[in-house]
């Protein structure tokens, strides 16, 4: 249940005045009131030229922001945070000392950042505000659009990658890079990683699910990949590096898992 002050009471009232739209939220901040609007809504609240929201700015004393509704919490939180162009929101839980939290995180150009977070971070602090309120999201993280963040890691390496993905469930980049051209990448991992704002972890690109799968696992090494007729990858490691192929927390043989799936329908991948 949104809980509204007299304030915010009063600003609606006179939204639905001057606009003829109904909006279903009021946030005051500062010198801003930000209202959300129903999508049938929008071009009657904006008017023609915006001269319907430049009136209603002159009635309230104070710079107007609209924000489309939506029911699924990605696209309203990529609602919330425009002017940036947001791609891509993937919304999941995220396990805290706490507890557990609810994460929308929201690929953006790496370009435009800065319209994202907004002066002293208003803009992404108030798509917080908002999706909390609305979708029960605990956290809004911004994260590098991989297409945008490809010319960032050629410009700094000189290596043209293959590919990149954001890989949510432990919060890193993933680079993917011809064959040998992962030193060169990943000598530059901490410069890329004050660019982009996550870890930048770096993988030899495989030709076929067998190879990416061997590459996802370095540096532990592995001696042979099976792939089974029901869309397993079995890995052969030596028993001293197993733990090194399995990784902190399980990190590395997920990269291995999450990489086998997007790039070659694997389903699963498993040490043998």
């Amino acid at each position: 249940m949104i809980r509204l002050s007299d304030e915010a009471r009063q600003h609606l009232a006179v939204f639905e005045d001057t606009t003829g739209v109904a909006a279903r939220d009021c946030v005051l901040d500062d010198d801003r009131a930000v209202f959300v609007v129903p999508p049938e809504g929008m071009a009657d609240a904006i008017g023609p030229g915006g001269r319907t929201v430049s009136n209603l700015e002159e009635r309230l004393g104070s710079r107007v922001e609209l924000v489309e509704d939506a029911d699924d919490p990605g696209a309203f939180v990529a609602n919330a945070l425009r002017p940036a162009a947001v791609y891509e929101v993937t919304v999941r839980e995220r396990e805290t000392d706490d507890g557990t939290e609810r994460v929308a995180y929201a690929e953006v150009d790496a370009d435009d950042f800065g319209a994202a977070i907004g002066a002293g971070g208003q803009n992404v602090a108030m798509a917080e505000r908002l999706a909390a309120r609305h979708h029960a999201v605990d956290d809004v993280e911004l994260v590098p659009d991989p297409d945008s963040c490809l010319d960032r890691v050629a410009a700094a390496t000189g290596v043209e990658p293959v590919d990149a993905l954001f890989d949510a469930v432990d919060e890193r980049l993933l680079v993917l890079v011809p064959s040998g051209t992962v030193e060169d990448v990943r000598d530059a991992t901490d410069r890329l990683r004050g660019e982009l704002g996550w870890p930048v972890e770096v993988v030899e690109y495989g030709g076929t699910a067998a190879e990416l799968v061997a590459n996802a696992f370095a540096p532990a090494t592995v001696h042979n990949v099976t792939v089974s007729e029901s869309g397993v990858a079995y890995a052969e490691v030596a028993d001293d590096e197993r733990g090194l192929a399995i990784g902190t927390g399980g990190r590395r043989i997920r990269r291995a898992r999450l990489l086998a799936q997007r790039y070659y329908g694997v389903d699963d991948v498993e040490l043998a």
